[in-house]
C-alpha cells in the first residue's frame, strides 16, 4: 500500500484549533509557515514585559490548563494574517494578528469568553522570527493515522479525533506504530524532499481533552501506557529541503 500525505495542518495561534492547508511551502530547517506563530498568555503568567523569546508552553493558555479553548474554531488568512474565531461554526470575531487593533478585537473576545477560567486579561503575543512549538527547535510533527485508528479501535474502543494530537503532516498507508521504528537521523522523502527523523513525540494530558466537547474524557497517556507500553504518538521531523507539499504526495521511507 502506498504511503501518502493525507492532510496538512497548522496552528497559527498556539492553543486554538488548527486549520487545514491545501498546500504548504516548506523551507529547510523551519516549521510550517505561521505554525504556532502567535501565543495567548495572561500578564500574570508572563509579567508586564510580555514574551520576547521562545519559552515553554506552560507559560501560555493551552488545552491542558484552559480546555474551554477547544470550543472555538478558527479560520486563518495567511496573506493578511487575519484570524477569524468561530463558535458553533459561526464567525464571532475577526482581526489581523499583526496589527495592534486587530489583536485587541480578538483579546476582548477572549477576555469575555474566558472570564471564569483565566486570571487576568488574555493577550496575544508574537516574537519576530520565532515560532512557539513544544520544542525550541524548528521541528514538524508527523502523525500516522493508522496508529491513531489502532489506538481508538483496539485500546480505547472509541473513535479518536486526530485533532487531539495537533499534528502538522497526517500520513496514511503505513502499518500502525511503524513510524516509531524510524531511527533518529533516518531520512524520509515526501514529494522527493528530504525530512530527517528526530524522535517520537511524548504525549501529555492535553491530549485527554475531547476537541469537540472540551471535556477530559480519555486519559490518553494512561491508555497509551496500558495499550502499547509507551507514551508516544507521532514523530518529529526536520525539513532538509525547500519544497511544496500537497495532500496526496507520496512518502518514501529511505
Amino acid at each position: 500500500m502506498t504511503v501518502e500525505l493525507k492532510a496538512i495542518k497548522r496552528y497559527p495561534v498556539k492553543g486554538l484549533r488548527g486549520v487545514d492547508m491545501p498546500s504548504a511551502k516548506i523551507t529547510a530547517h523551519r516549521m510550517l509557515t505561521d505554525d504556532r506563530r502567535f501565543v495567548i498568555a495572561s500578564q500574570s503568567a508572563v509579567g508586564q514585559d510580555g514574551v520576547h523569546e521562545w519559552v515553554r508552553k506552560s507559560n501560555f493558555l493551552q488545552l491542558v490548563n484552559t480546555p474551554k479553548l477547544t470550543e472555538l474554531g478558527t479560520e486563518y488568512d495567511e496573506a493578511t494574517c487575519t484570524l477569524t474565531v468561530l463558535r458553533n461554526n459561526r464567525a464571532i470575531c475577526k482581526g489581523k494578528l499583526n496589527d495592534s487593533m486587530g489583536r485587541t478585537v480578538i483579546e476582548d473576545f477572549l477576555k469575555a469568553f474566558l472570564k471564569n477560567d483565566v486570571a487576568g486579561t488574555p493577550k496575544i503575543y508574537a516574537v519576530p522570527d520565532t515560532q512557539f512549538g513544544d520544542m525550541k527547535e524548528p521541528y514538524i510533527s508527523v502523525l500516522n493515522l493508522a496508529s491513531i485508528r489502532d489506538f481508538g479501535e483496539r485500546i480505547v474502543q472509541a473513535e479518536i479525533d486526530p485533532m487531539r494530537f495537533r499534528g502538522n503532516l497526517l500520513i496514511d498507508g503505513l502499518a500502525p506504530w511503524k513510524e516509531l521504528e524510524w531511527e533518529e537521523g533516518q531520512v524520509i522523502l515526501i514529494n522527493n524532499a528530504k525530512f530527517r527523523v528526530i524522535h517520537p513525540i511524548t504525549r501529555c494530558k492535553a491530549t485527554s481533552i475531547n476537541p469537540d466537547t472540551a471535556v477530559s474524557d480519555i486519559n490518553v497517556p494512561l491508555m497509551l501506557r496500558k495499550g502499547v507500553n509507551h507514551l508516544y504518538m507521532g514523530v518529529y521531523v526536520e525539513a532538509l529541503d525547500d519544497t511544496v507539499l500537497t495532500p496526496g504526495d507520496s512518502i518514501t521511507i529511505a
